[in-house]
C-alpha cells in the first residue's frame, strides 16, 4: 500500500542512492552523452526531499510537488520525461490517499505512455521504457514490489546486451553501444535497490 508515510520514505531512499550512485551515473552518460545524468537525478530527488514538509496525504498532489521540483531543478531531457510522468501520474491519483496494486500498476503505465509519447520513443529502442514495460508485465501476477523492480530492471539490462540504442544523442555512437548499458536503464536499475 502506497501513502504519504510511504512516498516520503521512498524518495528520501532514493536522495541516498543518487548520492551513492552520482560517479557512476554520471560516467554511464558519459560514453554516450554528455554525463550530467547523475547530476539531473541528484538535483531533482535533493529538490523533492527538500519539498516533503510540504507532502499532504493527498497522492496525487505529492506527485504534482514532484513534478514541480524535476521542473525547477532539471533542464535535461531526462529531467523533463520525469518531471511529465510525474505530472500525469498526479492527475491520475488527485484525491487518492492510498494507492493499492492497481494503482501501483497504473503509475508505471502512465510513466511508460509518457515517455513513449514525450520523448518520441518506442519499445525497443534500448531506453527506460523497455525497463518499464518489463516491470509493468511482471507486476500483472506479482505483488512483491522489491523483488518485481529489481529483478525486472536488471533483466532489462540482460535483455538489451547486444543491442543498439536508438534514440537520444546515442544514436552517433552507432555499434559501440551494443557493449553499453543505457544510461537511464542502467540509473533505474540501481535505484531500485532501495525497494
Amino acid at each position: 500500500m502506497l501513502n504519504k508515510e510511504v512516498l516520503t520514505n521512498i524518495f528520501q531512499k532514493l536522495l541516498e542512492e543518487a548520492k551513492n550512485s552520482y560517479d557512476d551515473f554520471n560516467s554511464a552518460d558519459g560514453k554516450i552523452g554528455d554525463g550530467d545524468l547523475g547530476v539531473t537525478i541528484l538535483h531533482g530527488l535533493e529538490e523533492v526531499n527538500n519539498n516533503v514538509s510540504k507532502f499532504s496525504d493527498d497522492i496525487g498532489a505529492n506527485f504534482m510537488l514532484c513534478s514541480q521540483a524535476f521542473v525547477k531543478k532539471s533542464g535535461s531531457s531526462f529531467g523533463t520525461l520525469i518531471a511529465f510522468s510525474f505530472m500525469n501520474i498526479s492527475k491520475n491519483l488527485k484525491g487518492k490517499t492510498e494507492c493499492n496494486h492497481d494503482d501501483i500498476v497504473s503509475i508505471f503505465e502512465t510513466a511508460l505512455k509518457t515517455i513513449l509519447e514525450r520523448g518520441k520513443t518506442n519499445l525497443g529502442d534500448k531506453t527506460i521504457a523497455d525497463s518499464l514495460d518489463l516491470i509493468i508485465k511482471n507486476l500483472k501476477d506479482n505483488q512483491n514490489y522489491s523483488d518485481v523492480f529489481k529483478l525486472s530492471t536488471k533483466q532489462a539490462l540482460e535483455d538489451f546486451k547486444g543491442k543498439k540504442i536508438k534514440i537520444g544523442r546515442a544514436r552517433m555512437f552507432e555499434d559501440k553501444t551494443k557493449d553499453l548499458d543505457d544510461p537511464g536503464m542502467f540509473a533505474f536499475n540501481r535505484l531500485s535497490s532501495v525497494f
